[in-house]
This record gives structure tokens, C-alpha cells and sequence, in this order.
């Protein structure tokens, strides 16, 4: 039987989606310097606070973010407008702005957002840390970061954004490599052969391909293969003499009472296999044409053999009226005393 063909669009769509992939990563990788000048906080930020106290900036509108490295965010942050020479008297909400810029580093170092603010006016700002009670943060760092700046600097980069473009193609075509190959298989016709059990079910048997089609108009059983006989080496051959069916059940071409009842329930692998010899377990022997032994065998042949310590069989009443009307109708035998007187005349 010949295989379907099968669609290579599905496995063409993920090599593609691989190699777009493995293209993004390699291009990414490349930009190190070029992504630490646009998301490394270390880099980027307007102003830096160490330690408890105060710090002074220009700051433009925007939203900016308050960022330590892992571990470094035990201090309490205030940003204060400063008119002329002296703080106002509130400071900025610290409220958490909408931006799309995150911060990011090639050598792995991991930053938190402690907080943010959103800057309406441009002017002087004072940021204020306080350490957190019970903690000492004289050696942490907070990095105040502008990220309007930087939320696009990606797209201003001819490499980054061809590596993001090619990681996010990559993400998009090895979905689409699934959603292909799930539907190829749902649209495969399937045909099939259908079997009614002795239950009354259908169950489907095998799948119909042309070549089965054209067995079945030739009369053939394309579901049971053709298995040579496990006498094949003994000689036999096809004579007239097997005129029961045996040898074409041990070959395969004819199928036995179990056989049928099985291919019936739906079972072709019962229904294929090869039976050895059909007759083996059948309660009938074949009559031979033995010679019927005669039961005085034994007696004669002691006889033969002269031996006389076996006692002759006991002769019923029939025999012995037998041997009385022999003995009747046998002639006397002539004694010596009749010839003798024929010669004294």
C-alpha cells in the first residue's frame, strides 16, 4: 500500500520559524554595548543618590523611575520641586507611570523599581533617602532615570530592530507551524473499512487505500497477507490428492470457521493469522486400512514354533458337533486283517 502524501508546509514553517529564532538571538547578542546605552540604569540615570541625604537635578517632564539593583532598595524616596531657593511644601505622588522602557542589563545584574513619578513642570528637584528603620543603606545606590528618553531606543537601532524583528517573526511562525499541521490532519479524508461485530457495533478495520480497492474487485483479502506454509520445505506441492482444504488454509487463501467469526467481530488480527494445521485439534481420526488381527495369532504361532506349554483353546459345543459329523462321514479305515483275507482266496 502507498502512503499518503503528506503536507510539508508545517515542517517547512517551523525550520523557518527555528532559524528566524536562532537569526534574532544572534543579532540581539551582537547589540550588547548598543543595549546597555538604552536600558542599563546605571548608565541612563538623570540623577544618583548613595546612602541617606539629598540630591539635586534638572528634571523635564516625564515619568521617571526610581530604580536600586536586587537587594539595594532599603531606602524611603521623596522627589520635591524647588522654587528659587527652597523646597515646596509637598512633594510628588509617588504613583507608578505608564511607560513601556524596563530596565535591563547584558552582564545580568537585576534592577527593582522602588518608585515612580510623574514630572509636569520642569524645573529643580531635590530627591530625599532615608533609610528604612533597622537597615543600613550607606552603600546603596538609587538611580533616578528619565524613561521617556528611552522607551524607543530600540527602533533608532538598525541592529536591535532587526533582532527584534526576527525574534518576535520566529515566535509568531512557530505557531502557525502547529496551527497548520493540526489542520492538514483534520482535512485528510480518512475511508475506512467497517465491520459489523456479533454485538451489533461497527468498528473500523484498516484504512481503504486505492490498491486495497483494486484487491478487493480481483476477490482478494488485502487485510489477511499471504504467508507461505510452514511446510514448504517437506515437498508438497499442489496435487489433486489435498482435495480438502488444508493446505490452502495453511497458505492463507482459504480462512477457517474461527477466522470468519473473528474477521465478523472486527478482529483482523486474529482473522490474519496462519494456521498450522486446521485438522489438529478435531475429535474425528482418519480410518486406516490396518489388517484386522486374528485373535488366535498368539496360539498359531506357539505352534509353529513347537512349543506345548500353551493350552489349546477350549472347543465350544458348536465345534465339537462339527468334528463328530466329520468323523460320521469319514470311511473306516481297512485294517491288515482284511487284506490278509483277500490273499487267502
Amino acid at each position: 500500500m502507498v502512503a499518503p502524501t503528506r503536507n510539508p508546509w508545517p515542517v517547512r514553517l517551523a525550520i523557518v520559524g527555528a532559524l528566524m529564532l536562532i537569526l534574532g538571538a544572534f543579532l540581539l547578542n551582537a547589540q550588547g554595548n548598543t543595549i546597555d546605552e538604552a536600558y542599563d540604569a546605571r548608565k541612563v540615570a538623570t540623577l544618583e543618590a548613595t546612602g541617606p541625604g539629598s540630591e539635586v537635578a534638572m528634571l523635564e517632564p516625564g515619568c521617571y523611575y526610581a530604580i536600586a539593583e536586587e537587594g539595594e532598595d532599603n531606602v524611603d524616596l521623596n522627589l520635591t520641586k524647588i522654587e528659587g531657593s527652597a523646597r515646596v511644601d509637598t512633594a510628588l505622588e509617588n504613583k507608578i507611570c505608564k511607560s513601556d522602557w524596563l530596565p535591563m542589563a547584558t552582564d545580568q545584574t537585576q534592577f527593582i523599581v522602588t518608585s515612580s513619578w510623574t514630572v509636569t513642570e520642569e524645573g529643580e528637584y531635590a530627591l530625599d533617602s532615608t533609610c528604612q528603620e533597622g537597615n543600613d543603606c550607606a552603600d546603596e545606590t538609587v538611580y533616578l532615570v528619565h524613561t521617556n528618553r528611552y522607551q524607543y531606543a530600540a527602533f533608532s537601532n538598525p541592529g536591535l530592530l532587526l533582532g527584534f524583528a526576527s525574534c518576535c517573526l520566529g515566535l509568531f511562525i512557530l505557531p502557525l507551524a502547529g496551527v497548520v499541521l493540526a489542520l492538514t490532519r483534520s482535512s485528510r479524508k480518512k475511508t475506512s473499512v467497517v465491520m459489523m461485530n456479533a454485538d451489533g457495533t461497527m468498528t473500523q478495520a484498516a484504512e481503504v487505500t486505492p490498491e486495497m480497492v483494486a484487491a478487493f474487485a480481483r476477490g482478494e483479502n488485502p487485510l489477511q497477507p499471504k504467508v507461505d506454509a510452514p511446510f514448504a520445505d517437506t515437498g508438497l506441492s499442489d496435487t489433486e490428492e489435498f482435495i480438502d482444504g488444508k493446505e490452502s488454509v495453511m497458505r492463507g487463501n482459504l480462512l477457517t470457521t474461527e477466522q470468519v467469526y473473528a474477521l465478523m467481530r472486527g478482529d483482523v488480527d486474529q482473522a490474519s493469522k496462519t494456521v498450522s494445521d486446521p485438522f489438529a485439534d478435531s475429535p474425528i481420526k482418519p480410518q486406516t486400512n490396518a489388517p484386522i488381527k486374528n485373535p488366535n495369532t498368539k496360539t498359531i504361532t506357539s505352534w509353529d514354533e513347537g512349543a506345548s506349554d500353551i493350552a489349546p483353546a477350549t472347543e465350544t459345543s458348536e465345534q465339537r458337533r462339527k468334528i463328530q459329523s466329520v468323523k460320521r462321514t469319514e470311511p473306516k479305515e481297512q485294517s491288515n486283517k482284511d487284506w490278509k483275507s483277500w490273499d487267502e482266496i
